[in-house]
């Protein structure tokens, strides 16, 4: 199904178009603070009973840890993009035209921000014009700040309008939004102060058939057929807040029940009123040595065990870790347990960071066809064999790494060259710079293998007034003058 590209014909449709992007924002931007809130380091505090003292709301704010950004940034530190291969590019030529733009736009480190976006919040965005001097700009955008509108969210590779909202330095808005054809901006002196019209510009990108397209790409963590894109933040709160209920609970026995309560029974205080018994009590200190008189008893109440709270906090840790597929030691547990343990620990892990790499890398494809179309190389632009490379993040030591595929090329005449790129710390720069050079000087055994070559290649019989002469000779096969 294509999609028909929606096109503003008049500023006041355009304002239109505004009025009812920002009344959608607006009613996802709550959402959004709520998951940003806990991704980060704002969460929802835990609520306390009326009677609960400064002290309480102290032990609180200091149990909030921001276990959700932890879920974030461990997937997020495995996805780094490093480059794209296309078939028959053997001197990568075309990989290295075709990637430019991601260098030109600083993508190497935007790339993080954009990612961990996505899976936070669900998605995230990409959006490709044309420079003043014909290169493409890509420009990335969290939900927080954009808003795109699908005829069909689930199978629509482009939003029919895009919508930004750029807070300035100097309290000003900056609007835009973004059809098949143009960007339309518009200005506010304020959040909500009223909006004028700044301008309308073209973007200049088309697809890669030519058809007009809303040059933007989303990026989704997940997305299901009725096109619902969850983050690795909001299933995952209520289980943050059993965390910081733990945590608080471990802090108020701690602070409060740790340590002996000293008792003595059969003190006589009947001489002091109420006030001068209480300043008496508040003069015991723990360490302080306790005499009585004549049927005195002293004793002692037993310390809070907290190794029930602390158990009970582990579990929920590893709950945590095994619904969102992420590693315990991410956590700070460290398991004793061989190579082969370790490795099934992390196949969950693995899983759900290899279907990152699908969806992410699909887009970013997308984002870099868009940027060839703008850039008007249309063949790069309609070229869907690619497939994106990604940096090599597994906790492999350089020696395992060059065993196994030293391994490969041995046994399984796999060319040296093209396991260059598959060492780990090793970008596929780096590799096609290596295998650049290895063209480029030659060793002795490559130059004898050449020369043996070419002392094989068959050279085509000649054809005579006598008929073939397969050594060049004449027809007595006497060699001709």
């Amino acid at each position: 199904m294509v999609t028909k590209p929606r096109e503003l014909g008049s500023e006041q449709e355009a304002r239109d178009a505004l009025a009812d992007l920002l009344a959608d924002y607006g009613s996802e931007y709550a959402q959004l603070r709520k998951i940003d809130g806990w991704w980060r380091w704002r969460p929802e505090k835990n609520r306390l009973s009326r009677k609960a003292t400064a002290e309480h709301r102290a032990l609180r704010d200091i149990s909030q840890t921001p276990w959700l950004q932890m879920v974030v940034t461990t997937l997020a530190q495995t996805l780094y993009l490093d480059g794209v291969e296309m078939p028959g590019d053997m001197d990568g030529s075309r990989s290295k035209r075709f990637w430019a733009p991601w260098n030109n736009n600083r993508m190497g480190a935007r790339q993080i921000g954009l990612h961990r976006s996505a899976i936070a919040y669900g998605s995230a965005y990409t959006a490709v014009s044309r420079g003043e001097d014909g290169s493409a700009r890509i420009d990335c955008w969290s939900p927080m700040e954009s808003l795109a509108v699908y005829r069909d969210p689930a199978r629509d590779v482009f939003p029919q309008l895009f919508l930004t909202v750029c807070e300035l330095g100097d309290e000003s808005t900056l609007y835009e939004v973004w059809d098949a054809w143009n960007i339309w901006r518009f200005t506010s002196d304020s959040r909500h102060g009223p909006v004028g019209f700044a301008e309308v510009v073209e973007h200049g990108v088309r697809d890669g058939n030519g058809r007009p397209v809303c040059p933007v790409v989303r990026y989704t963590n997940q997305i299901d057929l009725q096109g619902r894109t969850p983050g690795e933040v909001e299933p995952y709160i209520t289980v943050a807040k059993r965390l910081n209920k733990d945590d608080y609970d471990r802090m108020v026995a701690q602070h409060y029940n740790s340590w002996k309560v000293k008792t003595a029974t059969n003190l006589d205080m009947s001489d002091l009123d109420e006030k001068e018994r209480e300043e008496k009590k508040l003069k015991l200190e723990q360490g302080s040595m306790l005499f009585g008189g004549e049927g005195v008893q002293f004793g002692t109440l037993s310390e809070t065990d907290l190794d029930n709270l602390v158990n009970s906090h582990q579990a929920d840790v590893d709950e945590l870790a095994a619904v969102s597929q992420t590693p315990a030691t991410a956590f700070g547990k460290m398991v004793n347990v061989g190579d082969a343990g370790i490795e099934e620990s992390r196949a969950g892990f693995y899983a759900k960071r290899n279907e990152r790499r699908k969806t992410f890398g699909v887009s970013h494809l997308d984002t870099l066809r868009l940027c060839a179309a703008a850039e008007g190389r249309m063949d790069d632009a309609a070229d869907m064999d690619l497939t994106a490379v990604w940096a090599d993040t597994d906790t492999r030591t350089i020696s395992q790494a060059v065993d196994a595929w030293g391994k490969a090329h041995q046994m399984l005449g796999v060319p040296a060259e093209q396991l260059w790129d598959l060492l780990p710390n090793v970008t596929k720069a780096q590799a096609d710079m290596w295998r650049a050079y290895a063209r480029e000087h030659p060793t002795a055994d490559d130059i004898a293998v050449r020369a043996y070559q070419a002392q094989l290649d068959v050279v085509e019989p000649k054809e005579t007034d006598y008929g073939v002469d397969p050594g060049g000779g004449g027809p007595d096969g006497q060699a001709s003058a």
